[in-house]
């Protein structure tokens, strides 16, 4: 039997010690596997994200419907400052340098407008405001044939892109979260439904939009629903 030279038994262990240092390492790498759990705060765990996501504030837990329904504060969208407002910022520009923000000239101004931070301010005084809307569910795109913007992310719990009063245009919006049937997906409502909600407003929820080739970001108020009735 060959016996192994000393230089390249230092070369084997060497080797040997990388290695376990390698997967030492891989070890403490913990890779976001959705962008949920990007978004999770250090050292949360991704079931207590997803609780926290869906729960209902704790001034509502266990208080009747009826009762919430005494309190909503708002039944008109337009009321609301803030929402259905540019939230386009210079991080957000497109490849071409094109400025999202309004009234910039070459991306020469600070990231966020005075006025999308206002508009952000206003919204996010209604936190933990009760609402009360009538309308219907936005396409995903805006397209007849667009499947509706509805998507189930866990059994039974959906986000929904609800447009006050009418879809054509649909430019008041909310994103709904709301607990349903499970497995209905984007077959929880038709075209034709028309719904009305009651729930509480969480936080601002940017969407990005894309109409004739242009892209827009608006800010909307998140939603969580506490009850909710099929008009038609």
């Amino acid at each position: 039997m060959k016996k192994l030279s000393v230089s390249t038994i230092i070369r084997l262990i060497l080797l040997t010690g990388l290695l376990s240092l390698f997967f030492a390492c891989s070890k403490e790498i913990n890779m976001p596997v959705s962008l949920q759990e990007f978004k999770e705060k250090e050292g949360e765990s991704a079931s207590k994200a997803s609780i926290d996501y869906w729960a209902i504030p704790e001034q509502y837990k266990d208080v009747p419907i009826e009762q919430i329904k005494t309190q909503v504060e708002i039944t008109e969208y337009k009321t609301m400052k803030g929402a259905a407002t540019h939230a386009g910022t210079e991080s957000m520009s497109s490849g071409n340098s094109k400025s999202l923000v309004p009234g910039a000239k070459n991306a020469a101004v600070k990231d966020e407008s005075d006025k999308s931070i206002k508009d952000r301010e206003n919204l996010k005084s209604y936190t933990n405001t009760i609402i009360s809307l009538e309308g219907q569910i936005d396409n995903e795109v805006p397209h007849p044939s667009s499947p509706l913007a509805i998507k189930e992310p866990k059994p039974g719990k959906y986000q929904i892109w609800f447009c006050d009063k009418t879809r054509k245009p649909c430019r008041y919006q909310a994103l709904l979260l709301y607990e349903g049937p499970e497995g209905k997906g984007e077959n929880l409502f038709t075209k034709d439904t028309v719904i009305k909600f009651w729930g509480v407003i969480l936080d601002e929820e940017i969407r990005k939009l894309s109409y004739g080739g242009g892209i827009n970001y608006r800010r909307y108020p998140k939603i969580r629903v506490l009850d909710l009735e099929i008009i038609k």
